[in-house]
């Protein structure tokens, strides 16, 4: 705890159901830390993650740059109250030093949810708007609607490119729920732009029921005038039922409610036509 690196303190929100996150730099983190447990303005952390190197080879201006871009990533993924008086962006550093930063982060985001620290992660669909309009609007061109995805040309359509990931949709009309999600390294992604119900049933369960209301709060999802809600950015559950209640704010089988595009199969039907 005396070497050079950056930390997390992770604790609870006061009034609210994000968790608190400060992100912070140090020469010797250990006094660092200590200093802030003598800080009464800073007592809602609980937990701390300390990242360092073992090779000794983390520099000041190394780690005020890492400091930098934990701050980003915390706001940018919305998941958290960042508890940072300021935001020190720091740039100066070689580019190589700058690959290798960059790289070091890959490693943090990778070895974080592992111990339960998911405040840094935004999840990625891989699936163009083009595509998740097409599902919703056949013909080449999305009708004139600013909160649909844009239009795309014929040639974009016919054009050959990368195996796309199976694109599953939900839609209930009389509830304004449509959305459409993919897997993705072991995640059921809900794109962004889908709606749902804000409807709180009494079989909405507790955990699912503080995450929609914590992507309400943080602004990843937004209430609309109808008793609807919309994602102002892409969500990931552990698996297509979560993601079905989170829609629907009640208990839902997202095996039987997802389907496989347009074509009316079920996920759960999908996925075992795979194991056959």
């Amino acid at each position: 705890m005396n070497r050079t690196g950056v930390y997390l303190l992770v604790g609870t929100s006061t009034g609210s159901d994000l968790p608190a996150v400060h992100a912070g730099e140090g020469e010797a983190i250990g006094e660092r830390i200590r200093s802030h447990g003598r800080d009464d303005d800073r007592d809602y952390w609980d937990r701390v993650i300390a990242i360092t190197s073992k090779d000794l080879n983390l520099t000041k201006a190394h780690v005020r740059y890492l400091e930098s871009r934990l701050i980003t990533l915390l706001k940018d993924a919305r998941k958290s109250n960042v508890m940072n008086r300021t935001d020190p962006g720091f740039e100066r550093l070689p580019e190589a030093d700058v690959a290798d930063m960059e790289t070091f982060i890959e490693e943090i985001q990778l070895i974080l949810p592992v111990i339960g620290i998911d405040q840094l992660r935004r999840p990625q669909t891989m699936v163009p708007a083009a595509d998740v309009a097409a599902l919703w609007y056949p013909s080449p061109c999305v009708p004139d609607r600013a909160a649909e995805p844009p239009c795309r040309s014929e040639a974009e359509m016919q054009a050959p490119g990368p195996q796309a990931p199976v694109l599953f949709s939900l839609v209930h009309e009389a509830k304004g729920i449509r959305a459409t999600a993919v897997e993705t390294e072991g995640e059921f992604v809900i794109p962004a732009s889908g709606t749902g119900s804000l409807t709180a049933a009494p079989s909405f369960p507790d955990r699912i029921r503080v995450l929609r209301d914590q992507a309400l709060e943080a602004g990843a999802a937004t209430a609309l005038d109808d008793g609807t809600f919309r994602l102002a950015q892409d969500l990931a559950f552990k698996s297509p039922s979560a993601a079905a209640v989170f829609l629907f704010g009640t208990s839902r089988n997202g095996r039987t409610d997802w389907l496989v595009g347009d074509t009316g199969q079920t996920y759960g039907a999908f996925k075992g036509a795979q194991l056959n």
